[in-house]
């Protein structure tokens, strides 16, 4: 029987035939993926088209979102129960589709915050963005200890995107200014201070429904303060945040 002589390829030819680049294929190598054939007298690597057939493979599972780890399993396997790896992939890929879409949705809300506005601070933006991707677990957390009408005022359920936005809008702007005016190193007693605090007081009644001076009586303040870190002001300076209380509980302005 007639030997079939094999067709070798440089990895510059190799690398145009199959859409990739030298340094794709030297990677390859590197991570144990795809080692060439051989080499040529020069040293430099040579591909084969069983080399072909296996980066095909290789690129398959790659534009299929599989791992490098998960490829050299399934490279090891020799295609063994893919119909089950391709299912699990699936629906690794549809959850990720689905974080992509949260996470897309919470840059729109932020975005739609901040509009035509270039001074608020990022550490402000960023805990908008905590808080958002928090806000289920939020709101469970409060559901288990808090009147349910108490919560679905806190997340302003009922409410329209666009009245949402507004108070969420205002109390940023509102935050930005107190922060601005902390870094200034102004007392939370000081009249500028108390001025701009003045508009969180309709903020937070709306949000809890209530008034300050009766909300400060009922078990919502102790539970909020027993909250998971994680789930609220995980971004918030720690100084700021004591700066904050003081202005809430000892501004005159909330004890009307």
């Amino acid at each position: 029987m007639r030997k079939i002589s094999k067709t070798y390829h440089t990895i510059g030819s190799f690398a145009k035939l199959t859409s990739t680049t030298g340094r794709t294929l030297r990677f390859y190598d590197r991570k144990g993926l795809l080692k060439p054939s051989g080499y040529n007298e020069q040293g430099h690597r040579m591909y084969t088209d069983e080399d072909l057939f296996r980066l095909h493979q290789i690129l398959t599972l790659k534009y299929l979102d599989y791992s490098l780890d998960d490829i050299s399993n399934y490279l090891e396997q020799d295609g063994k129960d893919f119909n089950a790896s391709l299912e699990m992939q699936y629906n690794m890929l549809l959850q990720k589709q689905q974080h992509i879409q949260r996470v897309v949705a919470t840059i729109e809300r932020v975005r739609a915050l901040v509009k035509d506005n270039h001074t608020i601070d990022a550490g402000l933006i960023m805990l908008m963005i905590h808080s958002i991707q928090h806000e289920e677990e939020q709101k469970q957390w409060l559901s288990d200890r808090l009147p349910d009408a108490l919560v679905q005022s806190m997340f302003m359920s009922g409410s329209s995107l666009e009245e949402q936005l507004e108070l969420e809008r205002e109390l940023m702007m509102t935050l930005n200014d107190l922060l601005v005016m902390f870094k200034q190193g102004l007392p939370p007693d000081h009249p500028l201070v108390q001025e701009h605090a003045l508009p969180l007081k309709p903020i937070y009644e709306q949000a809890f429904g209530q008034p300050l001076q009766e909300l400060w009586k009922n078990e919502a303040v102790g539970v909020l303060e027993e909250m998971d870190p994680q789930l609220i002001s995980g971004h918030f300076d720690p100084e700021f945040k004591n700066y904050l209380s003081e202005v809430f509980f000892s501004y005159d302005g909330f004890a009307d």
